[in-house]
């Protein structure tokens, strides 16, 4: 049992004493081929540890190993719990002496989508805590249709996958098909009238962020940051977008203000869905859309549509 601190012989002795409790000490020392004055010291060391109780004839008796024992592992593990934190800690001071000796290692730059595409890949697949992103077009390739992606293989794995989207992308079909997918495997998904950038954040520590606009072959160039204070900064811009966000998908239930129809509406609007698309998804015309669209946005006292899904899911319609 050196794994909660016993070495050989102390382990052999708390099992002797197991199976026979009032052994003397002398017997013992017998019993285990072992002299008395090795015998006693590991009769005080066991008396320490808990594994045995101050009783009996000798001083000595077994504690209930479920209880002795399970106290040594909460110690054991209170331990390694303290030796974890500190070595974080440790890493913590060794990136930043790195940092200062090399500044450049905090960022690497990405040439091409290809590139960046397969550091994506990578990151996600890495992942073992949460993963962060915030999304919006353009997009170098069309989203896959089927597969699993390797944010659903993270989610799989328990990694938790939060994503803000900028509502142009709700109007582009085969995407709007890959959130629907992604939040059926767990992901949270929240929706923006706009985004300021793109951004994927892994564990906290490692982000991705294009440089230029175009998604497209050689000249599109993202950065890649490691940890340090840039990480811990397009982290906190996320949570803060992440606050003023909606979700993509409304609740289930229909709420008692809204007929079915106008709480359809609704959840289209507070994703940001066109009046195109509405009017596809619902199969009615442009003028009942207009004209319920009109009374919604009177009821929630909304100047915009966004706005009006924003002011609706304060209210728990969706």
């Amino acid at each position: 049992m050196d794994a909660i601190g016993l070495d050989p012989l102390e382990e052999r002795l708390y099992r002797l004493l197991l199976r026979d409790p009032t052994c003397a000490p002398e017997e013992c020392a017998r019993r285990l081929d072992a002299p008395v004055a090795a015998v006693l010291p590991a009769v005080d060391r066991l008396l320490v540890l808990g594994l045995l109780e101050p009783s009996g004839p000798y001083g000595y008796r077994p504690a209930d190993p479920r209880l002795g024992l399970g106290l040594l592992i909460r110690r054991r593990q209170a331990e390694l719990d303290r030796i974890t934190a500190e070595a974080d800690e440790l890493a913590a001071d060794f990136q930043e002496g790195l940092l200062r000796a090399d500044p450049g290692r905090v960022i690497e730059i990405v040439e091409g989508s290809v590139a960046a595409s397969r550091t994506l890949a990578e990151l996600l697949t890495g992942a073992t805590r949460e993963v962060l992103a915030l999304d919006a077009p353009p997009y170098a390739t069309e989203p896959a249709g089927g597969g699993t992606s390797e944010e659903e293989s993270a989610l799989a794995r328990g990694v938790r996958c939060r994503a803000v989207y900028s509502s142009v992308v709700l109007d582009l079909p085969a995407k709007l098909d890959e959130i629907r997918r992604v939040t059926a495997a767990g992901e949270q998904a929240r929706v923006l009238a706009e985004l300021p950038i793109k951004l994927v954040v892994v564990d906290g520590t490692t982000a991705l962020l294009p440089l230029t606009g175009h998604e497209e072959g050689m000249r599109f160039t993202s950065v890649l940051v490691r940890h340090s204070a840039l990480t811990d900064a397009l982290v906190a811009l996320f949570e803060t977008l992440w606050e003023q966000a909606t979700p993509v998908w409304g609740a289930p239930q229909q709420p008692a203000a809204l007929d079915l129809e106008d709480q359809q509406i609704i959840e289209l609007l507070a994703v940001g869905m066109k009046d195109e698309a509405i009017l596809r998804q619902l199969g009615i015309s442009e003028r009942t859309l207009r004209r319920r669209i009109a009374a919604l946005l009177s009821r929630l006292g909304a100047t915009g549509r966004f706005q009006a899904g924003v002011q609706a899911a304060r209210r728990g319609w969706i």
